[in-house]
């Protein structure tokens, strides 16, 4: 039986799976199929969008956009699409990922599926193929350690395989907090107790995803990485950080993939810091060795307001957050070899949450100036409406409020804060160009979160390229490839050269070919502006 996999992508809180990532949800269900002697193929909808054919014997259509966000290259499945690909299928379909388990009530969209995977969508795969019957439960701590070994082919099949690829790789399910219910809107809590896979399990997995050709890794399966094989779970919400297993987590996954180019991660919970200050500054460092420069730690404070943090169970609190920013900017602020600095603070906060009111903005716009004030840097903050995935949440009918805060945020915070964690003349190695807009080049570097880098001319498209900070937007730079080749540049480049602009641009370019730097620097008519535009340049001064 050939079983086609359809990769819709998700997008949770700690998974990524729109391109350039590869989530684990089809690398386990191509394990499952083979582990019961059937064939797979996977098709991302990317390439379903471009024609190619879905023909097989068993459709596994897999979709989970949970966290919305903004894409520069791929969507996720749309749900006409899902309707569209399955009521097209001539065989058996399934519906797994995210979207079936949160949206299983939808008739609609359901509809067209002969099961939908309220689990995990590969051990259903699995009991079909081997019973007979569709099931609805979690797979094992072996099958899992087996089925993302024998899955982990999927990767040479997806269209950034080698580069830009970047794989999730999971450690965990669930969150450490389930015992108190966790905060008012996560789903993490919900998968009950928290389960963890054994290092080894995702060391031969890495292993195999390395002799396959896969170079960049993220740790976005899990709830938070100091979490990792806590000890005394269950006892409390913020369980003991076992050091030792994270160590040799990381250490272990740089032996198993010695041509690793990225490793990074993902959310950390500053509750488990505060209450394990010294562990958690151990971890971080642990962190800082084996990782590469550009990690992140997003924490979830949600809302500065007291009475919100109250009423939704929130993980902690504005002063704890702070603090727990502080300890990762004493940790991580060194720039590494990539031209980023080792590991910072994300930022998540969510409105429409119980308890909001407009004096709750104004708390949060606050929090973030104090970061500002005490130079404390952070790398992104993402700002969300919440969404009813395990809950309903009474409108708060303050919109506006929300909008406008956001727009505060990125006008008044957003800019200043990417300023001085990349300051112009900052040089960042290794940015993948992907796409054209206009006369503009949109690139990114690869890992978790990546700045978005834009190169104000036409240039070549699906190639690495080091590039030099010219300028700021609210969340994207303005940079050009580097060195510059003055002698061939296009006028758009040298006009987005510091202190240049369109006319002296021109002059530049009636006045090549230069020979040296001083032949260069004596077509400018101001040396200030020749020695701010020296460090961008190729030529030997």
């Amino acid at each position: 039986m050939k079983v086609v996999i359809l990769d819709g992508y998700v997008d949770e809180p700690s998974n990524f799976g729109v391109p350039p990532y590869i989530s684990p949800y089809p690398r386990y269900v191509a394990g499952a199929v083979r582990d019961a002697a059937h064939e797979w193929e996977y098709v991302t909808i990317d390439q379903a969008r471009a024609g190619h054919p879905l023909k097989g014997d068993l459709l596994v259509l897999l979709s989970g956009p949970i966290v919305p966000g903004k894409y520069l290259r791929s969507l996720p499945i749309s749900e006409r699409e899902i309707i569209h690909h399955a009521s097209r299928f001539e065989g058996p379909r399934v519906l797994g990922g995210p979207l079936a388990r949160f949206r299983y009530y939808d008739e609609s969209l359901v509809e067209p599926f002969d099961w939908v995977a309220l689990r995990d969508i590969d051990g259903a795969v699995y009991d079909h193929l081997t019973a007979g019957d569709w099931t609805n439960r979690d797979r094992t701590i072996e099958e899992w350690d087996r089925w993302a070994v024998l899955g982990a082919d999927v990767i040479r099949a997806h269209p950034d395989f080698p580069e830009p690829l970047t794989v999730e790789l999971d450690t965990s399910k669930g969150c450490v907090r389930y015992i108190n219910k966790g905060c008012s809107f996560c789903i993490e809590p919900m998968y009950g107790k928290p389960r963890f896979r054994e290092v080894a399990g995702v060391l031969e997995e890495v292993r195999r995803l390395a002799a396959l050709g896969a170079v960049n890794f993220r740790l976005g399966g899990q709830a938070d990485f100091f979490s990792y094989q806590a000890l005394g779970l269950g006892a409390s919400p913020t369980p003991d950080i076992n050091l030792r297993a994270i160590r040799e987590l990381l250490s272990g996954i740089r032996a198993a993939a010695p041509n690793l180019k990225v490793l990074h991660t993902d959310n950390g919970d500053p509750a488990m810091m505060i209450a394990h200050p010294d562990e958690a500054m151990a971890a971080m460092r642990d962190l800082v060795r084996f990782a590469t420069p550009g990690t992140i730690l997003s924490f979830g404070l949600e809302s500065a307001d007291p009475r919100v943090t109250e009423a939704n169970n929130l993980n902690i609190d504005a002063e704890g957050c702070l603090e727990a920013i502080r300890m990762v900017n004493e940790v991580g602020r060194e720039r590494g070899e990539n031209g980023m600095p080792w590991l910072l603070p994300g930022l998540n906060f969510v409105a429409g949450l119980d308890g909001e009111t407009r004096k709750t903005f104004d708390l949060n716009l606050a929090f973030l100036k104090q970061l500002l004030d005490g130079d404390l840097w952070i790398r992104r903050i993402n700002i969300r409406q919440v969404r009813p995935v395990r809950r309903e949440f009474e409108p708060t009918g303050l919109y506006h409020e929300f909008r406008k805060f956001k727009e505060a945020v990125r006008t008044l915070i957003d800019h200043e804060m990417l300023r001085r964690v990349i300051p112009e003349g900052t040089v960042l190695r290794d940015v993948f160009l992907e796409i054209h807009d206009g006369h503009v080049t949109y690139g990114r570097q690869i890992g978790t979160y990546p700045i978005l880098v834009g190169l104000p001319y036409d240039a070549t498209a699906n190639r690495f390229v080091d590039v030099r900070v010219v300028s700021h937007g609210q969340r994207s730079l303005t940079a050009i490839e580097y060195p510059l080749d003055v002698n061939r540049a296009p006028m758009a480049a040298i006009s987005a050269l510091p202190g240049i602009g369109a006319k002296r641009a021109a002059r530049i370019l009636r006045a090549r070919p230069f020979d040296s730097w001083p032949a260069f620097a004596a077509s400018l008519d101001d040396p200030a502006v020749a020695d701010r535009v020296a460090p961008f340049l190729g030529l030997a001064a």
